[in-house]
């Protein structure tokens, strides 16, 4: 029983991260709030999540990259995506079954390109997977496309419109735009940090009032579209996560109405639905943006030197997991190496690692012998530095 309560605690707190907060009583309770709004979202959602677990296991995910809960939430989106596009029938089992199985691969195949430039995953390996079902299955027979959801008639006040709005937003995060199921959700998140719910609420309002003032189109004002992703920046700035904060909250208030106009467009051009990928493009952008500069750059320190298969996370199955190293250090997380394949040419935090410094090699040379486990790299660059020092 032990065993079974871990993974059901651990599957409850990976969906927990969707607010980025690792904790089972908040993945309890979204799960509780899509049961009763939407239970076919549940349900797919759930089985997504879990299937995608397996998967993961089974092709041999590395066991740290699995702590971090991030296989699982993408399943959870995915299945979220499906029942919401899907009629539900065969089409809908299937896209589910090898949607999970597919976002399992493209999760473990995005973390380790997004890990050479130190880039949290976040939810942006269920976007594509879910492009590849909806291209494809959306064209057999056997498969229908869901009813959207209804919206009542909006009201006659702005400032109520742009309420409801703000609030369905919120909703939006689970595919529901629903402005009752978006203050639930809003209550859920304060359940991991209790500002969480009022930073959310408040960032969705916001990007829905600047879409509403930049006469956006109406049904995405009414919808909250714009709000879903001005939520979750706030949330991640709430939570610090990968260095995003209020700066990038409100750049994220200001432009995501026009980032959504022009994403709807771009997505439906090509028949897509744009799904999160504004969301996941801002989380990039931010943390590139965020990266601090070495500020003493080592001649070691290359692009090809960087780590192809191996990253840092900060502490496994906690909020910061899907962390960058940078990040996970300046909150005093551990960095501790997920195992992978490394590159011929050791990255050169290693080199630093394990390597004297150069600089101190010079004059004493001889009296230096090469130190087990350098990379290549750095065994060339300690013998140019004793063939260039005095003696």
């Amino acid at each position: 029983m032990t065993r079974v309560r871990r993974a059901v605690v651990r599957q409850l707190a990976s969906i927990g991260q969707t607010f980025f907060v690792y904790n089972p009583w908040v993945g309890v309770a979204a799960i509780v709030v899509l049961a009763v709004a939407a239970p076919h979202l549940a349900i797919a959602g759930t089985i997504a999540s879990v299937f995608a677990r397996i998967v993961a296991v089974s092709v041999g995910a590395p066991q740290a990259f699995l702590d971090t809960g991030l296989v699982e939430l993408n399943g959870w989106y995915l299945g979220l995506a499906c029942a919401t596009f899907f009629a539900v029938g065969p089409g809908l089992a299937v896209s589910i079954l090898l949607g999970g199985a597919l976002v399992a691969l493209m999760a473990m195949a995005m973390h380790r390109v997004l890990a050479v430039w130190e880039v949290p995953l976040v939810i942006g390996p269920y976007v594509p997977v879910f492009w590849l079902l909806w291209s494809a299955l959306a064209t057999l027979a056997w498969t229908r496309p869901a009813a959207l959801p209804a919206m009542p008639a909006p009201p006659d006040s702005p400032l109520l419109l742009v309420l409801l709005g703000g609030l369905r937003g919120v909703g939006q995060i689970l595919f529901l735009p629903n402005a009752a199921a978006g203050a639930a959700l809003a209550v859920v998140a304060s359940i991991g940090d209790r500002w969480l719910g009022l930073a959310m609420v408040g960032a969705s309002v916001a990007a829905v009032g600047v879409g509403y003032l930049a006469g956006t189109p109406a049904w995405q004002v009414e919808t909250g579209l714009a709000g879903f992703t001005a939520a979750l920046i706030a949330a991640a700035a709430v939570r610090r996560f990968a260095g995003i904060g209020l700066p990038a909250a409100v750049i994220t208030v200001l432009t995501i109405p026009f980032l959504e106009v022009a994403a709807v467009r771009l997505a439906g051009a090509v028949g897509l639905h744009a799904l999160s990928a504004p969301y996941v493009g801002l989380v990039w952008i931010f943390s590139l943006v965020h990266r601090p500069h070495d500020p003493d750059p080592s001649p070691l320190d290359r692009p090809a030197g960087r780590r192809r298969d191996g990253s840092r996370e900060g502490d496994a199955g906690s909020p910061g997991a899907a962390w960058p190293r940078w990040a996970a250090e300046e909150r005093g997380r551990s960095t501790r190496l997920v195992p992978g394949r490394l590159d011929n040419t050791r990255s050169a935090e290693n080199v630093r690692d394990h390597a004297p410094d150069i600089g101190q090699q010079r004059g004493r040379a001889a009296r230096h012998a090469p130190v087990p486990g350098v990379s290549r790299a750095g065994e060339r660059a300690t013998s140019d530095a004793r063939a260039a020092s005095p003696g």
